[in-house]
């Protein structure tokens, strides 16, 4: 695993400096009025960062036996296929039932049976995200979400 991460590193700290001198051509504008430039030569300074972090991290690491356990799964994969399906059944369900509904739902599972959270935890925590990015989608934001029946 020690390999593939520096081999990873490398990958991605040739693509960032791609991104960066490809960047560095388009003008950059200001931090006030970007150019086009601007944000592909953030976004790979940033690159370029995480991938180094990453190279340190491959270098500096023992080969944990966690990490291949994590891996195997050990009866970690029904919860990921159930997340993809919960995922799937609330791409369906978004149009008819509506965001607030349909999101509800989703989180009540993902939060439930998921994340073995108690009742509380999941019915509040399901309302206060649902709430929050109702909030800031169609309240501040005014993006058209699926109504449903309301």
């Amino acid at each position: 695993m020690k390999k593939l991460d520096q081999f990873g590193s490398y990958i991605c700290l040739g693509i960032a400096a791609l991104v960066i001198w490809q960047s560095s051509i388009i003008p950059m504008g200001s931090i006030r009025q970007p150019g086009p430039g601007f944000l592909p030569f953030w976004v790979g300074v940033i690159l370029a960062l995480l991938s180094v972090i990453l190279w340190f991290q491959a270098v500096s690491r023992k080969p944990a036996a966690e990490l291949v356990r994590f891996l195997s799964g050990e009866g970690k994969w029904p919860y990921v296929a159930a997340a993809g399906i919960a995922l799937l059944i609330y791409a369906f369900l978004l149009e008819p039932l509506g965001f607030i509904i349909s999101t509800f739902l989703l989180l009540i599972f993902l939060f439930r049976i998921i994340g073995k959270q108690k009742w509380w935890v999941g019915v509040t925590g399901s309302l206060l995200v649902t709430f929050f990015t109702h909030l800031i989608f169609k309240v501040a934001l005014k993006v058209q979400l699926p109504r449903g029946f309301f």
